[in-house]
């Protein structure tokens, strides 16, 4: 029940991102990659999933880069989770193209798994990258 690296470096560059927000300067890979510890090849292809998501808008040429494509108020855990790695789903019966227990049987853990699936993906929802930004201000600013 992990979440992969993906959405960590995600996570970690679209906050870079957002506290740049709301410059209008892109931020170049090369410059993410090492300011947040991520290796700069496997960020390229992150940051082209989450264009394709809407979450990052790119500008080519020398002065390119990446910029957030909407406010951090308005990009969630959630959409960043959904982008890297599909809907968060605790077990295999959950999926969407599964409706019942594969050994045809009722679950008596199944509530209890979309449960778990609800609060998670709940949690995610609420979480904004704007609120993690400001968390992280914070965080940086205490820790003399």
């Amino acid at each position: 029940m992990k979440f992969g690296v993906g959405v960590d470096y995600s996570l970690k560059a679209l906050l870079l991102l957002a506290e740049r927000y709301p410059t209008t300067l892109p931020i170049r890979v090369e410059e993410i990659a090492q300011a947040q510890g991520i290796p700069e090849n496997y960020l390229r292809r992150l940051l082209i999933e989450l264009k394709r998501g809407g979450l990052v808008a790119s500008q080519k040429g020398p002065s390119g880069g990446y910029m957030l494509a909407k406010p951090p108020a308005r990009i969630t855990m959630a959409d960043v989770v959904e982008i890297i790695e599909g809907d968060y789903t605790p077990v295999e019966c959950l999926e969407e193209s599964s409706s019942m227990c594969p050994r045809g049987q009722p679950c008596a853990m199944r509530d209890v798994w979309c449960e778990l699936r609800d609060s998670v993906n709940g949690i995610l929802r609420r979480v904004t990258l704007q609120a993690l930004s400001e968390k992280h201000k914070l965080a940086t600013n205490y820790s003399i």
